[in-house]
C-alpha cells in the first residue's frame, strides 16, 4: 500500500473513474445518486484537477498493486480570515479493498498534509448512518452537530449528516 499526495490526477484519471463510479453505485453518500456514468465521473475529476492546479484542493491517493483503490480531498479556503482551516471531503475507498484500514490511512495522510500546511482545524462531514461515522470518532474526531434530513439518497429517503472537527498541531515537516 502506498499513499500519494498528488498534483496531477490525469496519470490516475482512468483509476479514478472506476473508484468514483464503485462509490457513488456502492451507495457512498459522497454528494452524488447512482448510477454514475463514466462521463460524469471523468468531468468530476477533471474539476477537482483543475481546483488542485490552483491549490483549492490537496488530493491524497491510496494505491495498491498499481492501482488506485481510495482518495480523499483537502478543501483550501482562500479566504484571509480561514486560512487555518480546511474542509476534509470526499472520503472513498473501492469496495473490493474495505475493512483493511484505508480510510484511516487516509484520514491520517489528510492530518499529515494540513499540519505541512500549517492548518490547525480540519471540517468535515459525514452521514449519520454511514459506516465512517464510527471512524471518525475513533480518529479523535469531535462531533459538534447533526443536521436532521441533509442529504437524500438514491430511493429518496433523507438522512441527518454530523459534523465533525479535530484541531491539530502545525508542523514544519514536509509531506511527499
Amino acid at each position: 500500500m502506498e499513499l500519494l499526495k498528488v498534483d496531477d490526477l490525469k496519470p490516475y484519471l482512468n483509476d479514478l473513474i472506476e473508484l468514483l463510479c464503485d462509490a457513488v453505485d456502492s451507495g457512498a453518500p459522497i454528494g452524488f445518486l447512482p448510477p454514475m456514468s463514466e462521463l460524469e465521473a471523468k468531468s468530476y475529476w477533471l474539476t477537482v484537477n483543475d481546483d488542485l492546479k490552483v491549490n483549492l484542493k490537496q488530493v491524497l491517493l491510496v494505491r495498491e498493486d498499481n492501482k488506485i483503490v481510495g482518495s480523499v480531498q483537502i478543501g483550501m479556503s482562500p479566504k484571509a480570515n480561514a486560512l487555518h482551516r480546511c474542509d476534509i471531503g470526499k472520503l472513498m475507498v473501492h469496495t473490493q479493498a474495505r475493512e483493511h484500514g484505508l480510510g484511516s490511512t487516509l484520514m491520517k495522510g489528510v492530518e499529515r498534509v494540513a499540519a505541512a500546511m500549517q492548518r490547525q482545524l480540519l471540517i468535515l462531514e459525514v452521514r449519520s448512518d454511514d459506516v465512517a461515522h464510527d471512524m471518525y470518532i475513533k480518529l479523535g474526531y469531535i462531533p459538534f452537530g447533526e443536521v436532521p434530513g441533509y442529504t437524500r439518497s438514491a430511493n429518496g429517503a433523507l438522512h441527518n449528516a454530523t459534523f465533525f472537527y479535530k484541531e491539530i498541531e502545525p508542523t514544519h515537516e514536509v509531506f511527499s
